[in-house]
């Protein structure tokens, strides 16, 4: 059954469950190592979970039963287009072990038709990607929607009353998830505003840079090449008055402190409230107009 869930805690859960079974059978001769972007820990995505634990638990069972030693890899990234691909990676083998087995063939065979049965529905892809210098990647991809949640929200609760007409203001969106950029490019298409999106802090310090007329930005926090809150800090050196909403799935004390004292006007949490958002950023333009 499709719903909303964190995909970096789904898979979290797959490692612990295919640790502890290896543990139990004393396969102490294999590591097995879960890797994602941190800039995607807390990417929150529509479809069926427990398929896509079916999956995994099917490629790290077939990796494992051929790969008695080593490490073995798995986890998630933004591939061709953006597009969000899951993998596992067996390790690289030499020697005789590089040539499988006829058994092998037709276990990859089996594979294949049993993977593409699980993403029956998920709009996926599966793939080998096998080099003798870096090990085997069977991949697979799936139809990535946004949270229901906020599909929801949009369609019973359009809030008429909160979509201001924009038509004359310019937004920055800072983010380095495609996905996420072209949600809140979705959130703020109703106010008539010029977007401008970039994908790292640097970037959208460069922007704010080149373009005088820029008057609010939406920062992530968590990115690579330059953080949001670095981001922030420089950009308020070159122009102090400009409000910068940061956004992140991150929240807490701490991350209260680290907002504030790099210069954010306001903070919002993973995932969006388009409500939420319409009137912080409401309130800032109305700061900014009266001097505030």
């Amino acid at each position: 059954m499709k719903k909303d869930f964190y995909v970096y805690k789904c898979l979290r859960e797959i490692h612990g469950i295919n640790q502890a079974a290896l543990q139990e059978k004393d396969r102490l001769g294999v590591l097995l190592m879960f890797n994602t972007p941190g800039s995607l820990e807390h990417l929150t995505v529509h479809t069926d979970p427990d398929k896509l634990q079916s999956v995994f638990n099917t490629l790290l069972n077939h990796v494992l039963h051929y790969n008695i030693s080593g490490c073995i890899e798995f986890g998630y990234k933004l591939g061709i287009d953006d597009q969000l691909s899951f993998y596992v990676k067996e390790p690289p083998r030499s020697g005789s072990d590089q040539f499988k087995s006829e058994n092998e063939f037709d276990a990859e065979a089996d594979l294949l038709s049993d993977i593409m049965k699980m993403l029956s529905g998920l709009g996926g892809s599966f793939w080998i990607d096998s080099k003798p210098e870096t090990g085997k990647h069977f991949w697979f991809s799936i139809d990535i929607q946004p949270p229901e949640k906020l599909r929801k929200e949009e369609i019973n609760n359009p809030g008429a009353d909160l979509q201001p007409d924009w038509s004359d203001r310019t937004i920055l969106v800072v983010d380095d998830v495609y996905n996420n950029r072209l949600l809140l490019e979705g959130l703020l298409l109703p106010t008539n505003a010029r977007i401008i999106s970039v994908d790292n802090g640097l970037k959208a310090v460069n922007a704010v840079k080149k373009n005088n007329f820029i008057e609010i930005v939406l920062m992530d926090v968590r990115m690579p090449v330059l953080d949001g809150y670095e981001a922030t800090r420089r950009i308020k050196l070159i122009k102090p008055c400009l409000p910068v909403v940061a956004i992140s799935a991150y929240t807490g004390t701490a991350e209260s402190k680290k907002w504030k004292l790099s210069g954010c006007d306001a903070f919002l949490g993973k995932p969006l409230s388009t409500n939420e958002l319409i009137s912080t950023m409401n309130a800032l333009f109305e700061n900014v107009s009266l001097g505030v």
